[in-house]
């Protein structure tokens, strides 16, 4: 397998990058992984390296010609900082080029609204208001995916101007 890995990338020419997308895979039991980068034009896997460090990206830089390397124009990559501290290292204007997934921005998203609705539940509920018990995922939730009555109430929980008493 490695000698066949190795004459394919012998074979391989340095065709241009302009988009690539940076992961991690999980392979066995006890978080271990791998980084993957592939070329999401030419849906080819690019570079794999064992684990999900800095170091696992850094290696890929290198196998770069200049040409490559000054061509990519997007790296698509999730929130993992060892990954973002490899682009920022090596590719310049890096912050123009870093494009995160929106499966992590959604997860960032939702927990925040949801630590500022348990927030916001605190002051309420101690004074025997449960208007926002069970309605963490209507903050989460489409206006035009909700039934007329649901829409209704969260507009009115909207309007009520609920606060937490925090400065």
């Amino acid at each position: 397998m490695e000698r066949a890995v190795r004459r394919g990338l012998e074979r391989r020419k340095a065709e241009a990058v302009n988009q690539i997308g940076v992961d991690e895979k999980a392979f066995r039991k006890g978080h271990r992984y791998l980084t993957l980068v592939n070329d999401l034009e030419g849906s080819r896997v690019l570079y794999v390296a064992v684990d999900r460090k800095q170091s696992s990206l850094d290696g890929f830089w290198p196998t770069l010609t200049e040409e490559q390397w000054q061509g990519i124009e997007i790296v698509a990559m999730d929130m993992w900082d060892p990954y973002v501290a490899s682009v920022q290292e090596h590719l310049p204007e890096w912050e123009r080029k870093i494009v995160l997934d929106k499966f992590h921005i959604a997860k960032h998203l939702g927990e925040a609204v949801d630590r500022v609705r348990r927030q916001e539940n605190q002051t309420p509920r101690a004074a025997g208001d449960d208007r926002l018990a069970g309605t963490r995922y209507d903050w989460l939730r489409s206006a035009a995916a909700m039934e007329p009555a649901d829409r209704r109430e969260l507009l009115e929980l909207r309007k009520s101007g609920l606060k937490t008493g925090r400065a």
